[in-house]
C-alpha cells in the first residue's frame, strides 16, 4: 500500500465523496462509505472533516467561488452586451469545467437540507445576481423572466449532454440563451 501525505488524504476524501455523491446522491452516501472507499477508518475521516456537509462545502466551494468571481467581474462591465457575454459565457465555462459537481447541485434534491443551507443559499444568491445582471437596469417583469429563462437555458443542460464536445455544447447553449434574451417579435 502506498503512503499518502495528510493533505493528500483530504483530497482523496473529497474526490471519493464527489464520486459517491454523484453516483448515489448526497443523502445516500454515508461517512462510512466514504471512509471505506478511501481506505481509512471512520474516526480518521472525522479527524479531517467534522461532517458530510463539511465535505460537501469543500467539494462545491471552489466552483461556487469561481461562479461568484465571474458574476462579480460581470457587474464591473460597462455595457449590457459585455455583461451578458461575461455572465452567460463565464458561468457556463465554470459549469462545464465542473460538470459533475454542477449536476449534483442542479439535480440532487438531497443536497438541499438544513445542514447545507449556507452553501446552497450562497449558490442561489449567485444565480439570482447573475439573473439580475442579465435582466439589465430597470427591467420589467417580462425582461426578468427572460433573464431567468436564459440563464437556465445556458446552464441547466450542462450535465445532460456529457457526450457532446465542450466547445460545441457551449456554443449551442449560448445561442439558445441569446435567442431567449432577444426574441423575434411574434405577430
Amino acid at each position: 500500500m502506498s503512503r499518502h501525505e495528510p493533505g493528500d488524504t483530504r483530497s482523496r476524501i473529497i474526490e471519493t465523496a464527489r464520486e459517491l455523491f454523484t453516483a448515489q446522491t448526497y443523502r445516500a452516501a454515508s461517512m462510512r462509505d466514504i471512509a471505506e472507499r478511501v481506505g481509512i477508518t471512520k474516526p480518521t475521516l472525522y479527524h479531517h472533516f467534522r461532517s458530510k456537509s463539511e465535505i460537501l462545502a469543500n467539494l462545491v466551494g471552489p466552483p461556487i467561488a469561481q461562479l461568484e468571481a465571474t458574476v462579480d467581474d460581470a457587474a464591473a462591465r460597462l455595457t449590457q452586451v459585455e455583461i451578458r457575454q461575461h455572465v452567460l459565457g463565464g458561468c457556463l465555462d465554470v459549469m462545464l469545467a465542473h460538470r459533475e459537481i454542477m449536476a449534483m447541485l442542479l439535480r440532487d434534491a438531497s443536497v438541499y437540507g438544513e445542514e447545507t443551507t449556507e452553501v446552497m443559499s450562497r449558490m442561489v444568491a449567485i444565480v439570482n445576481r447573475a439573473i439580475d445582471l442579465l435582466a439589465g437596469p430597470n427591467p420589467d417583469w417580462r425582461r426578468r423572466v427572460r433573464a431567468a429563462q436564459a440563464f437556465a437555458a445556458a446552464t441547466d443542460p450542462v450535465s445532460q449532454f456529457a457526450d457532446v464536445p465542450v466547445d460545441d455544447l457551449r456554443a449551442e447553449l449560448l445561442r439558445g440563451a441569446s435567442a431567449i434574451l432577444d426574441p423575434e417579435p411574434i405577430d
